[in-house]
């Protein structure tokens, strides 16, 4: 079995949108990967204890017993700090105690994975929104094989070469505005279980003590550290 694992960004999900944070489980096959369970976690309650117990009801309900999971996938960030940190820590402890893979996935890729179908061209996904910034990866028309990332402003988005922006409802006005001045559609993300699921049975395996959240900036406790006693 493989365990999926997508709470990266739960502040950015709508009520209306078409998948919630939560787990998935499946199994592989020749066609790709076969989902056997997904179980729903609230939004605002991702960093309370419904992670664990919502991997023991998905595991279950597919059938399994904890030792069956062979592949842990955990969408490693960008994203919310302590959803990510949470997320990573349980993925890696199902990983370490039962033997199973580990396979930290990048959310944006989760997230290109479930582009909309109107995206035909060079797209990006913008994550991780902070003032004027945001964390931006960039992919080629088959949303395969990102063509560059990191942060970004205003000012470089014409640079990206891009048709289509996928950005959250934080995304920065200064970006959203440019991005309309150059004639480039903005959509929403949508960050969902079964996408890691299927991006975890292929993506290749890391030592779980290897595998870390992927954070756009420097934590914010380590740049007041700098500002209050330097390096």
């Amino acid at each position: 079995m493989i365990l999926a694992i997508e709470t990266s960004n739960p502040s950015a999900w709508r009520a209306d949108g078409p998948s919630a944070p939560g787990v998935a489980v499946g199994v592989g096959t020749q066609e790709g990967v076969e989902t056997l369970a997904v179980e729903v976690i609230e939004p605002g309650a991702v960093h309370d204890d419904q992670l664990m117990v919502a991997v023991e009801r998905a595991v279950k309900r597919a059938g399994g017993v904890p030792r069956d999971v062979a592949r842990v996938g955990v969408s490693a960030g960008p994203g919310g700090f302590t959803a990510v940190r949470i997320a990573v820590v349980a993925a890696k402890m199902i990983a370490e105690a039962t033997g199973a893979d580990c396979v930290p996935v990048p959310t944006a890729d989760i997230v290109a994975r479930r582009r909309p179908e109107g995206v035909l061209g060079a797209f990006a996904v913008a994550l991780a929104s902070k003032g004027s910034t945001a964390y931006a990866v960039c992919y080629g028309a088959d949303g395969e094989r990102p063509r560059g990332c990191g942060l970004i402003d205003a000012s470089a988005l014409a640079g990206l070469g891009i048709d289509h922006l996928i950005g959250d409802r934080y995304l920065p006005e200064g970006i959203r505005g440019e991005a309309a001045r150059l004639g480039i559609t903005v959509s929403e993300p949508e960050f969902d279980p079964v996408a890691c699921l299927e991006l975890a049975a292929r993506m290749p395996a890391a030592d779980p003590a290897d595998v870390l959240p992927i954070y756009p900036r420097e934590p914010e406790a380590v740049t007041k550290w700098r500002t209050l006693h330097g390096r």
